[in-house]
């Protein structure tokens, strides 16, 4: 590894097992300045295909962004619980052995998985990506059909 200072070589005095890999504390063998690395496992290389129809890659960042944004007002569920649900779910769709994965794959493991550790959780997240059958929408919209307002008719077209 380079010295970010000076551009010349280093060694490794320490290394430690962090959670998200590992972190290793080096020395420059020219100018003897000391600076930390840290090594995390790459991204698996899954690609996502989105709503809209695009695709981007698989970030567990975000996936656990938004699980946090669900549990957010929830007092019974951790961050680290939270992060071990998306690096679990990261892990079933590397196991697939698929390189694209729809994002409706990804609601329901994460639904599956949430629904263990809070319920109340799991249904503000399924409230975002499930119609009244409790079935995953696959567009932005909600149902097609309107409903009714206070039992009043619907607007007819005049002749």
């Amino acid at each position: 590894m380079q010295c970010p200072y000076c551009t010349g070589d280093s060694s490794v005095t320490e290394t430690r097992v962090t959670v998200d890999g590992m972190r290793r504390r080096r020395v420059c063998n020219v100018c003897k300045r000391r600076f930390t690395t840290y090594e995390r496992l790459g991204a698996p290389g899954l690609k996502v295909a989105k709503r809209d129809g695009s695709v981007e890659a698989f970030d567990g960042d975000k996936l656990f962004s938004a699980l946090r944004r669900v549990a957010a007002h929830r007092n019974t569920v951790s961050d680290d619980d939270l992060r071990r649900l998306a690096r679990d779910i990261e892990a079933t769709l590397v196991d697939s052995g698929r390189k694209s994965i729809a994002w409706s794959d990804i609601v329901t493991l994460a639904l599956s998985r949430l629904e263990n550790v809070d319920p109340v959780s799991a249904q503000r997240l399924a409230a975002n990506y499930t119609d009244e059958t409790g079935a995953i929408r696959f567009d932005r919209s909600a149902a097609q059909q309107p409903s009714p307002q206070l039992g009043l008719p619907l607007n007819e077209p005049e002749d």
